[in-house]
This record gives C-alpha cells, sequence and structure tokens, in this order.
C-alpha cells in the first residue's frame, strides 16, 4: 500500500481534532501547542479517550489529552532520575572490579573477557568514542601522558556510552559478573544482565522523549520468579522497570524519597489509568511495604 496522506496545517489538525468529536475551547492557545508538539507525537495520547477508531469519547477534550501527555514528560523525568543514580553505581563497579581484577588497562586483552564477546569490535567503537569525548578528564590524561594512547579503565568506565557499560558487562566472564551483580547488587548474575539491558533501553526512550506511559516494552527484563513482588507483574511494561528500580537502589532512603516523587506524580494525576503501565492491583503494597523487598532472590 503506498502512504498518501498529504500534510497538514496546524489549522487543518484542528478541524480534524474537532471533527473526530475532540472538544476545543480555544483554537489559538491549541495551534500554539501543536506548533510545539508533533501532531503524531501527540496522538499516541489519544488512545484512551477512544472507544473506536478516529472517534473521541464524549466530552473528552484538548485539556485531557495535554493532563495525560504532561503526566508522562514527568514520569520519563522521574524514571530518568532513578536509572542515572543506579548507571553511576554500574559504571563504579565495573571500573572497580576490572581495575583490581585485570589492572589499570586489563580491558585492552581480550583473554580477560568470554570467548564470544567480539572484544575487537566494543573496544575500536570505544577509542572512536573517546577520540570525539569532550570532558576535561580526558584532554587533561592526553596532555600529561603524552607516551598513552589508551585510558585506565577508571576514565574508561565514565567516558563510554550507557550501551558500551552494558556491552562490556555483557562481555565479562561469570565469575567476574557475579562479583559485581551478586557481590554489590544482589542480583544473580544472569537477571542483572537481563535488567542492564532493558534499562539502557528505557533510559534511551526517556531520554529522547519517547513514551514510557502505555509502552509495550521491546528488551524485557528477566522477572525474578521466587520473588512475590513479580508473581503478578507484567515484565513488558513500565513497572517492571518501578521493581528493577527498587531493587538496584543502593541506599533505602534513595528509594524511599524516588517512590515518594513517584506517588506524587500519580496523586497529582488521578485520572491516569496505571493498568496501562502494568500495575497490578497491589502495586502499593508492592512498591511500600519495606518487608516485601526481593533483592534477597536471584
Amino acid at each position: 500500500m503506498k502512504y498518501g496522506k498529504p500534510p497538514l496545517t496546524f489549522e487543518q489538525q484542528i478541524e480534524l481534532l474537532k471533527s473526530r468529536g475532540l472538544i476545543i475551547n480555544n483554537d489559538s492557545e491549541a495551534i500554539e501547542i501543536l506548533e510545539n508538539i508533533n501532531y503524531y507525537r501527540l496522538s499516541a495520547y489519544f488512545l484512551p479517550f477512544q472507544s473506536s477508531k478516529d472517534k473521541f469519547n464524549e466530552g473528552t477534550t484538548f485539556v485531557n489529552i495535554l493532563h495525560l501527555y504532561e503526566f508522562d514528560r514527568k514520569l520519563q523525568n522521574l524514571v530518568l532520575e532513578a536509572l542515572a543514580g543506579i548507571e553511576i553505581a554500574v559504571r563504579t563497579q565495573l571500573a572497580y572490579q576490572l581495575a583490581h581484577k585485570y589492572g589499570t588497562f586489563g580491558y585492552l586483552d581480550s583473554n580477560n573477557f568470554y570467548h564470544y564477546f567480539n572484544h575487537y569490535n566494543w573496544l575500536k567503537k570505544v577509542q572512536e568514542n573517546v577520540q570525539r569525548s569532550h570532558e576535561v578528564f580526558v584532554k587533561h590524561f592526553r596532555r600529561k601522558y603524552t607516551s598513552e594512547t589508551d585510558l585506565p579503565i577508571w576514565m574508561i568506565c565514565e567516558a563510554i556510552q550507557f550501551g558500551q557499560v552494558s556491552q562490556l558487562f555483557q562481555g565479562l566472564k561469570k565469575h567476574d559478573k557475579q562479583a559485581i551483580a551478586r557481590g554489590h547488587f544482589k542480583i544473580d548474575q544472569q537477571v542483572f544482565t537481563s535488567w542492564l539491558h532493558s534499562i539502557v533501553y528505557v533510559r534511551n526512550l526517556c531520554a529522547h522523549h519517547s513514551r514510557a506511559w502505555n509502552r509495550t516494552l521491546a528488551i524485557r527484563p528477566k522477572k525474578l520468579h521466587k520473588s512475590a513482588d513479580w508473581a503478578n507483574v507484567e515484565n513488558d511494561k513500565i513497572f517492571s522497570v518501578f521493581l528493577i528500580i527498587k531493587d538496584l537502589m543502593f541506599m533505602r532512603n534513595q528509594w524511599d524519597g524516588w517512590s515518594g516523587k513517584l506517588l506524587t506524580l500519580l496523586g497529582d494525576f488521578p485520572g491516569v489509568d496505571v493498568s496501562r503501565m502494568g500495575f497490578p492491583k497491589n502495586w502499593r503494597d508492592i512498591l511500600f511495604d519495606s518487608t516485601n523487598s526481593s533483592t534477597s532472590s536471584g
């Protein structure tokens, strides 16, 4: 099938929405919003207000759509806040474990990784990334240690992208993975590897302002089958990421602070259907019952 839809002016977009039953009380304000938020981006938030295709439920307003969009924007920022702390902890543990096990430049030796790991390609991309880096510590190292062609592992772990951090962890030998996953995060290395892959994906989604609400995750984290927390949770929705955040935040007061912000956000937007994010009926017990933590399970 050939795509034949013509582009619409902002005024035509408004008329199209009205023809589909959406209540718009102020056309000029609505046009100003569409000038700054792509119609196509906003259309993902139409779904809960439509019982049939291209027809809004009676009484649905443009404000309802914007309300849901604003919730999702704040949710993305909240998820990024939590994942930033986890990302820093992963980088720190990788740098520490590899430095003490294999030395300052041990990451350059493919023998220190599993044989299936494409160490050559990973290292090539890392070196290209470092060459383009404008980090102050990289420039300082280059100026001071002119005979060195590579950075120490603790600098590498700060300079590379989070996706490259995840690839590095996946390439470690099993006992090295376990030293980080079980030793620091109290999670089995197979589950942790899956979680790390998933949160890199989710972080990138949120960083690029892609929808988190009602998102079906393309990269699904492994469930902790021995954990009561995960018993009735779908692992293809954002709620599963909340459980990962709960288990990987290394300080209890961090989780308490972050989960409190999540609860406040949900309270500020009471009309949002949380089931579309994979929230089970007992989600409050799961997120806020400190005795129900799953960190001891693998």
